[in-house]
Order: structure tokens, then sequence, then C-alpha cells
């Protein structure tokens, strides 16, 4: 029996987050050997980091409003298409250090777009009680991405150059825009290989869409995503904190070598995407099994978070290296759960608005990604301290659970919403 063209097209997805986040941490992995090379220190590549998440801000709301007005295919198009570009251009930047902030800012730009726009186009193609399923698949190839890409990239630099590391990346990136280009629809009634009855699996389980009239950037100043907002930057502090941390940590505080944390540096990383695919069958199966959907899409999830919260307070606690590691991978595996619940929250908000709300969702989330990892260093750099770092992000991980479990309500906002009645 052939797989129904949804799950090819959140197949399709997939691969692309995959490639999407290969592109954002090559440079990561060669910037040891780029330093060598162009004479670059580790406070420059710093600022070079920090200019990618700063584009990375810039278009996700944008896009999503984009995505959810117009055609979310040809956003995801393009968007493949900006990074990819950017991507081969990066060894460029070797030439002037202004030109490769800019460079990898434009990455950034371009890389922010896409999240939101998948979260669009699944709401268009994937019935309601597989939805938050179905996005946090296609956002969960990133950690995929991040498995494969150290390892490869790594081999790349060292076989060949570190230039030759962008370009295969922007090649795989314009292989996967071919195939993109030639399957995926914006609706599922285009597509050529869409039968009758999976189209009216979908037609019937679909959340309603109703278009009304006024600006879908009032959106912004409601109430719920306001607080889905908070709730999510609070999360995604201690996440993106860890994700930039862990490694420098195991090494220079638990003592593992730098083989060692290559292989290690995997195990949180697979507990991440176990946790994400989990969380978003999870909260799938509640609803179908008849809980509320608050508690599918927003108490179950935040549950998960508060069980794991002892285990990211006792990860730098404990005096064994290896309990950790697993303590570690524990809690990065249930906040993960939670994400399906995440995730799965704009489309009870607003179906048509999905690409915008997630767009100041995962928004609010990158910003923590800026300002979380920069707080972390100061006071690692001030005091010594690596401990309270962490005991921050459970700090921030608390406030999270309360914002999310009791205040945030997952039910149809009461906003207009400006979509062309052209849009199904």
């Amino acid at each position: 029996m052939a797989w129904p063209v949804r799950y090819k097209l959140v197949g399709l997805l997939t691969t692309g987050s995959m490639i999407n986040y290969a592109d954002r941490v090559n440079i990561s992995v060669a910037a040891p050997v780029m330093m060598a090379a162009i004479g670059w220190d580790e406070a420059q590549f710093g600022v070079i980091f920090s200019a990618f998440l700063a584009g990375y801000m810039l278009l996700q709301i944008p896009g999503g409003i984009i995505a959810d007005r117009w055609n979310a295919c040809r956003v995801i198009a393009w968007a493949c298409v900006g990074f990819s570009v950017f991507t081969a251009l990066t060894p460029f930047g070797a030439a002037a250090y202004g030109l490769m902030l800019a460079i990898r800012f434009t990455v950034g730009m371009f890389e922010s777009v896409s999240f939101p726009a998948y979260a669009s186009l699944n709401s268009r193609w994937i019935p309601r009680t597989e939805y938050s399923r179905a996005q946090t698949i296609s956002v969960a190839g990133s950690y995929l991405g991040q498995v494969i890409s150290y390892p490869l990239t790594t081999w790349l630099v060292l076989t060949f150059s570190w230039p030759i590391a962008f370009y295969f990346n922007a090649v795989v990136g314009g292989l996967w825009l071919i195939a993109w280009l030639l399957f995926a629809t914006n609706t599922p009634a285009e597509h050529p290989q869409m039968s009758a009855e999976e189209l009216r699996e979908i037609d019937e389980n679909r959340a309603p869409r109703v278009a009304n009239a006024a600006s879908p950037w009032a959106v912004i100043k409601e109430p719920q995503v306001l607080l889905l907002s908070l709730s999510y930057l609070c999360l995604i502090y201690g996440l993106w904190m860890i994700v930039l941390w862990l490694p420098s940590y195991m090494v220079k505080v638990r003592g593992f070598t730098m083989q060692q944390m290559g292989w290690i540096g995997m195990i949180p990383t697979i507990a991440s995407f176990v946790g994400l695919v989990g969380g978003g069958m999870l909260s799938d199966s509640l609803l179908r099994w008849g809980y509320s959907v608050r508690f599918a899409r927003a108490q179950a999830p935040s549950l998960c978070v508060a069980v794991g919260i002892p285990f990211l307070v006792a990860a730098p606690l404990v005096p064994w290296a290896w309990v950790s590691v697993l303590c570690f991978a524990v809690y990065l595996f249930l906040l993960n759960v939670a994400g399906g619940g995440y995730w799965a929250v704009p489309l009870e908000l607003s179906p048509r608005l999905v690409g915008a709300i997630s767009g100041v969702m995962n928004g609010s989330g990158n910003f923590a990604g800026i300002f979380g990892p920069m707080t972390a260093g100061f006071i690692i750099r001030e005091t010594g301290n690596w401990t309270l770092p962490f005991l921050i992000a459970a700090f921030f991980a608390v406030i999270s659970v309360l914002v999310f479990y009791f205040l945030v309500v997952p039910a149809p906002l009461k906003v207009k919403e400006l979509v062309p009645p052209t849009v199904p």
C-alpha cells in the first residue's frame, strides 16, 4: 500500500530541516580550522555565530504571515534558494570580517522563514489529529542534521578543505530544492498524486479556517500569543544554553577528551530527536483519546518539562560525569516532548494564521538563543562557576511550566484575520 501523499510531503520537509540545520552548524564545526587559516580569534567567531542568530530572528513573523496569506510552498523554496546561495558564498567572507558577518546574517535571515512556513503548509495538508506529529517530525529533522553534519563536515574539512564543506552543503540544498519544486504543492487539492479518498480525509478532519477582515499583525498583541511566546522563550533559554555550552562544559569541567565529546554529544541530540517526534505523537494521541485540547496541547507537555527540571538541576551537581550526561539527555528528551504541544498550539489558536503565530513563538525562542548563552558566558568568565548558568536555566523552565500550564488556553482567537478568501 502506497504512503499517503501528505506523509511524503512531511518526509521532504524533514530532510529540508536537516539541510537547514546543517547549513547552520557547519561553521561551528569548521571554526577551529578557519581560525588557523584566516587568523580570526574566538571572540570574533563568537560575533559571527551571533550574526546568524540575529538574522534568524528577522523574518520569523513576516515569513509566517506571507506563508499564511499567499503560497507557503514558494516561501519555503525561496528560503532554500537564499540560504543555499549564501552558504556557498561563506568562503568568500574570509576576505573581510564585515563581509563574513553580513553573509552569516543573511543565511540566518533566509533560514528564519522556514519553520513558520512549514507550520503554515502543514496546517493546509494535515488533519488536525495528526498536525502535532507532522509538524514536530518536520522540525525534528534539525536534530538529525546536527548528528550527520558534525562528522560529515569534519571529514570534508580534514580530507579536502574548509571551503569544500560549505560548497557541499549548498549543492545538497540545490538538489533538495529541485525535489521540492517537482513534488510539493501549496494545497492537497493541487497535487497530481492526491486521491479522492485522502483528500476527503484531510478536508473532513482539518481545523476550520474562517477568514475575516483585519490585519494578521494583530495576533502579535493577542494575550494568548504573548503568553505562549513568553513560555516558549523561557523554555528555549535553557535549550540554547545547553546546546552551545554543553561541549565546553563536558571537556573543561567533566574531563572528557575532544574525541570522547564527539560521541558523547550525540546522546543528548538523539534524545532530543526522539523526544520531539514522540511529543508530537503524544499530543495528537491525547486528543484522539478524548482528552481536552488544553490538556493535550498545553498541560500534559508542561508536566513533561516539570518532570525534567530536577534532572537539569542534578546534571551539574552530581559527581559522576556519565550520570551528568544522562541527566542532560533526560531533560532534553522531556523538553522536546513538550515541543509537540508548543508547535500545535498555533493551529488551535488560528488555523489561518498558524504561520504568523508560529513565527512569533519561534522568534521569541531564538531571542533567548542570543541573550541566554551570552549571559552564561559572562557568568562563567567572571565567576568561574559552571553550575549557576544551568540553575538559572532551570529557574526559567519553572516559569515556562507555570505559564504554559495555568495561563495558555489553546482555543480559537477572536482576532479578525486578513487572509484572501482564495486560500483554502
